[in-house]
């Protein structure tokens, strides 16, 4: 198990009156974004803003594949992602971005460990860099 995904919780915004928060996207690497949520403008459980991230007892948890990611096909991380049993929780706002509500802590950990693998485990779903720059082409 990686370290507990609460600690990388970088707080980027709140407003005290409204009740909302907002934490940074936690970067895997050049595949994926995890946005993990929790304040009274997001579905989490309790649904209200609270200074101590482990009083939550599920997050609102977006997946976001990265741009030149491929999705589908043997280098693409959907099948990946579709084959682990938190996937069913997930819908998709977009063709790369998926939102899941109320999301146990538990399992928020399952989602941020098998993110991580993706960068381990699976190379090939990194974008391809050729020889004319060190972005992916």
């Amino acid at each position: 198990m990686a370290d507990d995904f609460r600690t990388k919780l970088k707080e980027s915004m709140r407003n005290q009156t409204t009740g909302e928060r907002w934490f940074d996207d936690i970067d895997i690497g050049d595949v994926l974004f995890l946005s993990i949520q929790a304040s009274a403008l997001h579905g989490c459980t309790p649904p209200k803003l609270l200074d101590d991230v482990n009083q939550y007892d599920a997050f609102q948890v977006t997946v976001q594949i990265k741009p030149k990611v491929m999705i589908y096909g043997h280098r693409g991380v959907l099948p990946f992602l579709e084959s682990k049993p938190w996937w069913p929780l997930f819908s998709d706002e977009s063709p790369i971005v998926y939102l899941a509500e109320n999301v146990a802590a538990g399992t928020v950990q399952e989602i941020y460990d098998d993110s991580l693998a993706v960068l381990k485990e699976h190379p090939e779903f990194t974008p391809r860099r050729c020889g004319c720059s060190l972005k992916p082409c």
